[in-house]
Parts: C-alpha cells; sequence; structure tokens
C-alpha cells in the first residue's frame, strides 16, 4: 500500500497513527448499539435430559464398537 500511494516511511507511519485514531474515535462514537432480542430460555425436563443422556450413551457405544473393530481388536 505504501509503494502505490508512493509515500516514505516516515509518511506511511504518520497516515497509519492518524487512520489509527480516526477509526477508534468514529467507534468509540458510534459504536453502542442494542439488540432488540430476548434470551430465549431452555425448559429441560428430567424425562428429556434422560432421553438425551441414554442417546449418547448409546452412540458412544457404537462409536466404540466401531472404533474397535477397524483396529481389529474385540
Amino acid at each position: 500500500m505504501a509503494n502505490e500511494l508512493n509515500l516514505s516511511a516516515s509518511q506511511f507511519i504518520v497516515l497509519a497513527i492518524v487512520l489509527s485514531i480516526a477509526v477508534t474515535v468514529l467507534w468509540l462514537k458510534k459504536s453502542y448499539f442494542q439488540l432488540d432480542i430476548e434470551p430465549k430460555t431452555d425448559t429441560v425436563t428430567g424425562k428429556h435430559h434422560a432421553q438425551r443422556r441414554h442417546t449418547l450413551r448409546g452412540l458412544y457405544s457404537i462409536t466404540r464398537q466401531v472404533l474397535q473393530l477397524e483396529r481389529g481388536t474385540s
């Protein structure tokens, strides 16, 4: 970029500092925003949790068996 603008090293450093200050000022002045959403709450029941845990345990067991078959161990 310095080559495209034909700037010396000191001019490039000054330009970088000025642009950094400008970006910082704009960021501080204009960066406030507020999301217009509310967090979604998850109501997990004990039954749902137990079913999910059972499913994950089954997946772990199947994955372990497949890996053992690939390795040739039983």
